[in-house]
């Protein structure tokens, strides 16, 4: 089933559907009228269209960023995944003999 949320930007009321259910739109709407209103404050005086490249570039570097965090814990899940193996099939080998 298709979620419909209303998203507010700087006083334009978008109306979006989707059909992921893993997400919730609202929430992702939501953090996004967040994050405009977080921009709108630090730059009140430029206009609605040069503040959603600043959103949208904000955001941008949120994702990334979050990317690279994830690419670094999954390496480092992924060394000790193999050290415990390691150790694992170590043990099993010294009671094998």
């Amino acid at each position: 089933m298709a979620q419909k949320v209303k998203l507010k930007l700087f006083g334009n009321i978008y109306e979006l559907k989707g059909d992921d259910q893993e997400v919730d739109l609202q929430k992702v709407a939501f953090y996004i009228e967040e994050k405009a209103e977080e921009v709108e404050r630090a730059q009140p005086k430029l206009p609605p269209s040069k503040l959603m490249v600043l959103v949208v570039m904000s955001l941008g570097h949120e994702l990334f960023s979050c990317k690279k965090r994830l690419e670094v814990l999954e390496t480092k899940l992924n060394i000790k995944i193999k050290e415990i193996s390691e150790k694992i099939d170590s043990r099993v080998l010294e009671k094998k003999d």
